[in-house]
Order: C-alpha cells, then sequence, then structure tokens
C-alpha cells in the first residue's frame, strides 16, 4: 500500500510528467499570465525536466513518469492531483475544465505500475497543492480558489478514521496553492509566507514549536516555498531563490538547487511538480 503521513520523511516513489505539451497561451495562473507573451521553450523545458527526473533517481527516489496527452497543457504539475495520505491516494477535483481528464491519464499510468487510487473526491473542488500536512496529526487543506469547502467535506469523509485533523486555511485567491505559502520541509521547521496567511495557522505553528523560516509576497511568487524535501533534511529546490537555499543550508539542509526557470512559467515549483506516491513514516 502507497502511503504519506508528513512532508518530510524519506520520499520512495514520486509521479512526474514530462513537460511534452506544456503551453501557456491559455494561463491558468498569475505566474503564467506574466510569461504568457514569450511561450515556453519546449526543448528547454524538457532539458530541466529530465535533470529533475535524475537528480531524484540519483537520490535513491523511484520516478514514475504520467502518460501525457496534447489536450493537457499543465499535466507538468502533477501535485494538483490530489494527495497521498495514511488512507492511500486521493483524486481530487480540478476546479478548471481545461484540466479535466488529466486524472483518467494518471490513473492509466498508476495501474500500469500497480498503484491503486484509494478515493476520489465526488463534489466540490480539491486540488493537491492546498494539502500540506503539518504533522501526523494534522493537516491544512487551503481554500484559496481552487479547492472549496465541499471539497474538503468530501476529504473529511475519505479520511474519517485516519486520525487526521484537517485544518481549512483561507487565503486570497492570488496565491492560488496553498503550497505557495506554506510548506513544512523538516519535522518541526516551515517555510511560510505570514503576510498572506490567517492567524489560527500561524498560532498554531507556534504553538507546535515550529522553527519558521519566513518570505516575503516577492519570494512566494518566486515559489519560496516550493521546494520538495526528499527525507533526511534534503531538499530539492531552485536557483531562483538563493538567499533561501542559504537559509537552508544554514540550518543544516543538503540543499540541491536546479535550474528551472522554464518549468516554473507554468506556475509551479519542485513541489509543484511532483506527485509522492509513498513517503517513509517518521
Amino acid at each position: 500500500m502507497y502511503i504519506a503521513q508528513n512532508e518530510y520523511g524519506t520520499l520512495h516513489k514520486v509521479l512526474l510528467c514530462p513537460p511534452k505539451h506544456l503551453n501557456i497561451d491559455e494561463p491558468i495562473n498569475v505566474v503564467a499570465e506574466k510569461y504568457q507573451q514569450g511561450g515556453i521553450d519546449l526543448e528547454r523545458a524538457a532539458n530541466q525536466h529530465a535533470v529533475y527526473v535524475e537528480t531524484l533517481r540519483q537520490q535513491g527516489v523511484e520516478v514514475i513518469l504520467a502518460e501525457t496527452d496534447s489536450h493537457y497543457k499543465y499535466q507538468l504539475n502533477t501535485r494538483d492531483l490530489g494527495a497521498t495520505t495514511p488512507k492511500g491516494i486521493i483524486f481530487g477535483r480540478f476546479l478548471l475544465s481545461n484540466r479535466w481528464g488529466e486524472h483518467r491519464l494518471a490513473e492509466k499510468t498508476f495501474a500500469r505500475e500497480g498503484v491503486h487510487v484509494y478515493y476520489k473526491i465526488p463534489a466540490g473542488n480539491f486540488e493537491g497543492g492546498d494539502f500540506v500536512f503539518i504533522n501526523e496529526k494534522k493537516v491544512a487543506v487551503g481554500t484559496g480558489i481552487r479547492t472549496d469547502l465541499l471539497g474538503i467535506k468530501c476529504l473529511e469523509v475519505a479520511l474519517h478514521d485516519a486520525g487526521l485533523e484537517i485544518i481549512p486555511v483561507d487565503f486570497e485567491e492570488k496565491y492560488l496553492h496553498l503550497d505557495m505559502l506554506f510548506n513544512v520541509i523538516a519535522e518541526k521547521t516551515v517555510v511560510v509566507c505570514r503576510e498572506a496567511l490567517p492567524d489560527h495557522l500561524l498560532e498554531l505553528i507556534e504553538r507546535e514549536g515550529f522553527d519558521t523560516i519566513d518570505i516575503s509576497e516577492e519570494e512566494a511568487f518566486n515559489h519560496g516555498t516550493n521546494i520538495l524535501s526528499l527525507g533526511s533534511k534534503r531538499l530539492i529546490s531552485h536557483t531562483k531563490i538563493p538567499h533561501l537555499n542559504e537559509v537552508f543550508t544554514g540550518k543544516g539542509f543538503t540543499v540541491i538547487s536546479l535550474e528551472m526557470d522554464e518549468l516554473q512559467k507554468s506556475g509551479g515549483g519542485p513541489r509543484c511538480m511532483s506527485f509522492p506516491v509513498h513517503r517513509e513514516k517518521t
């Protein structure tokens, strides 16, 4: 059974999708809007993604590559498919119609790999970029624009016996997903954009004794929180946040900083581009 209960245990298996059909002519977020006029250099994007895949494999992570289709321009950001939980993989429901159908292709890929989907959200909207484990008992779920309260209610039904408290977190629509503002990168370390988050979440992480790495709104839109923990204080980061990479290193993390700027024009960083299939319980 493939499960995850945190954001920082050793990552064993992950779903990625090559940017074969990546196109931002119809932007679905404010980041893509920024780069719409220049478009995407697909060859450069493919090369950057290939380096990402190889880096993960070198770090001992098994990489599954999703089946692609020209209808789906934003498949690169596999995180949005849903979440892997203590009960198994949960598929969400996309808000935007141009992403409907991505789950079908992901499920075909999973079936080929012998990976089972535990639950599919039947109503409302829920996207995986809004799902961030705080610890193994609590998870924050964003309600900015892409996930709604009905989607969260369905998530609660799916996880009713998992011993996991779901904490809704509201924020301004412009930030798209919670993982643009908040990411737990070790058992007691969190990257957070305070100015964009509600007091109840900030007070919770203070009570839980987290060491906080604060970022500005500008850093948030440069994917300052959108990094991927591999476990054992190893991070996949990117070259757009050199100052933060120094901060992570200063706090004892091993930081692997990749050039991903072409890929990031779609609106995501390393976390958005990865769907953890199995992550070790600490």
